[in-house]
């Protein structure tokens, strides 16, 4: 992850400043966090996810940066992350996600569905799980079988249009390719609403978060081409 993304950085015409590595599962991020403070980069990504952004946010807190001129970027975020850590925590650190809850009414509908079910808002990836299968199924019926090729090149050939990503397609690489949002968390004054953490800062483009076939190192994509 890290080196894909020096690799866009630079694409685009940034300038990465260096990169730490900290140990799986660790408590203390206070080292780590003061070489980013040193580094004097505008914002500060990171790399983990989970309890340990979790923890490393409360940390980055504590050391008063969040009242300093670095921002965080948090390359791998959960809705969930952001409900354990608390806006007061997260306000401010922004991410690139694949969906959000409470983006339209359709998608809200789906949340409290969930909700209901789960006592939680889903996340992205939950929600896309659910999108996935009813695709697949869709795809089974059609064909009318569900042997894996006939139901692979239906669910390539039928376009993914529901609450979780409109007109999409499935490439030959498997991916789904779908426009993603840039978010931000709220700052806690201004969450009215329980789960509702994000204010949508843009639409980003699939093209520009899917990397072309031609560059794919998947395997298939290469037999085929």
């Amino acid at each position: 992850m890290v080196l894909e993304s020096q690799r866009v950085l630079a694409a685009t015409g940034g300038k990465s400043l260096g990169a730490v590595y900290h140990p799986i599962g660790t408590a203390d991020y206070s080292s780590f966090i003061l070489q980013a403070q040193a580094s004097g980069a505008k914002a500060i990504a990171f790399a983990n996810a989970g309890e340990q952004l979790v923890t490393l946010m409360k940390q980055w807190n504590e050391f008063g940066m969040n009242t300093g001129k670095q921002k965080p970027v948090a390359e791998l975020m959960f809705l969930t992350d952001v409900h354990a850590m608390g806006p007061k925590i997260a306000k401010g650190l922004t991410t690139l996600t694949a969906w959000y809850w409470a983006l339209d009414d359709e998608t809200r509908a789906f949340g409290q569905r969930f909700f209901k079910l789960r006592g939680t808002m889903p996340t992205a990836p939950q929600a896309a799980v659910y999108s996935g299968v009813s695709h697949y199924l869709k795809a089974v019926a059609a064909v009318g079988s569900d042997a894996t090729d006939p139901v692979l090149e239906k669910m390539r050939a039928m376009p993914v249009d529901d609450f979780y990503a409109r007109g999409a397609k499935v490439r030959e690489d498997g991916k789904l390719v779908h426009d993603f949002y840039l978010v931000q968390v709220k700052d806690p004054s201004d969450v009215k609403a329980p789960w509702e953490y994000y204010n949508v800062l843009e639409k980003v483009p699939s093209g520009e978060v899917y990397s072309d076939l031609a560059n794919s190192e998947c395997p298939l994509v290469k037999r085929v081409n």
